[in-house]
């Protein structure tokens, strides 16, 4: 484990340490049903966007990793962690679509966020068949959640979790020029892009635990310190490729918040990424602090969220969903 990732785990306590170097026999469990699933629209969905092809074993290990205690506990199965797979490829899958079938010059804004429209409304009238692979996968698997009788409690959560990432990717898309935003504004819209708050109300739902429904204030507090701490992680991991593709990052507006100008960001990435990782830092103890205001059955869902941030924390250390080598033994 890396010395950020020893860092938080001192912080924050997980019960084990991720193991990056193969993939977990879970992990190839989870693989398995995805090619075996019966509704071809999941792996044709995934097989048709590279990136994201690429990105499928490193999911498998994550989810594994974020529900690990809750499996150990007997609280769901490998369905559930199933669905929380597919739940969580579909942000890679959406981000992947943004990033590499989209461009601005030529896919105008509003046109994007007609897509964007269209494929919340899909998902809260459970329109299961579309022209579109991309809304149909992500209407069929909240067709599959909505059978959780949890989903009752926390579906409403889960809409805005959704809506909230795409007008996140939204905003992102809009803006490509460290000059025409801020930072306090980038991370509002930008820690949303990362889908984790998707991602953690699909557990909600799967784990059917009612009694942090009433605790939702809290819980979503907890989910945007979450979120910040990912975002910074996979802006430091992905600097340089952003920097390629002509977009920025949270390091270029750090920067020009504590007064180094632009051009001069490649002289002082040594500095920006301190300050990156001090804010990090500082979103964990805020998290550490807060998750004892929360209260789950067997404290299982403390467990949920101490294991996402680890475990994603720890990948972008060593590299990207899509880049991350993985032996099969």
């Amino acid at each position: 484990m890396s010395d950020l990732g020893n860092q938080l785990n001192r912080l924050l306590g997980a019960r084990h340490e991720l193991d990056l170097t193969r993939l977990s026999g879970t992990a190839g469990l989870l693989l398995a049903r995805l090619h075996a699933d019966p509704d071809p629209i999941f792996l044709r969905t995934v097989l048709a966007l590279p990136r994201t092809r690429k990105s499928v074993s490193a999911v498998a290990m994550i989810v594994h990793y974020m529900l690990r205690d809750a499996l150990e506990a007997r609280r769901l199965g490998l369905d559930e962690l199933y669905l929380l797979f597919l739940a969580t490829l579909f942000v890679l899958i959406i981000d992947d679509h943004m990033d590499t079938r989209l461009d601005p010059r030529r896919d105008p804004v509003h046109e994007v966020e007609a897509y964007a429209h269209a494929l919340l409304r899909s998902c809260e009238t459970g329109t299961l068949h579309h022209d579109d692979f991309i809304v149909e996968y992500i209407t069929r698997l909240t067709s599959r959640l909505r059978a959780y009788p949890s989903f009752t409690v926390y579906g409403a959560i889960y809409q805005e979790a959704l809506t909230a990432m795409l007008d996140g990717m939204l905003e992102e898309y809009r803006l490509r020029s460290p000059h025409a935003t801020d930072f306090d504004h980038y991370m509002r819209y930008a820690s949303h892009s990362v889908g984790t708050t998707m991602g953690l109300t699909v557990s909600l739902i799967l784990l059917d635990d009612r009694q942090l429904h009433g605790q939702i204030d809290r819980l979503l507090v907890v989910f945007d310190i979450v979120a910040a701490i990912i975002r910074f992680s996979n802006d430091i991991r992905s600097y340089e490729r952003e920097l390629a593709e002509g977009k920025f990052s949270s390091l270029q507006l750090a920067a020009k918040k504590y007064g180094i100008e632009l051009d001069q960001v490649n002289f002082n990435q040594h500095d920006i990424l301190r300050i990156i990782r001090a804010m990090m830092i500082a979103e964990a103890y805020d998290l550490r602090d807060c998750i004892p205001y929360i209260s789950s059955q067997g404290s299982v869902f403390e467990g949920v969220i101490i294991n996402t941030v680890l475990g994603v924390v720890t990948l972008y250390e060593e590299a990207d969903f899509d880049t991350l080598p993985l032996s099969q033994t």
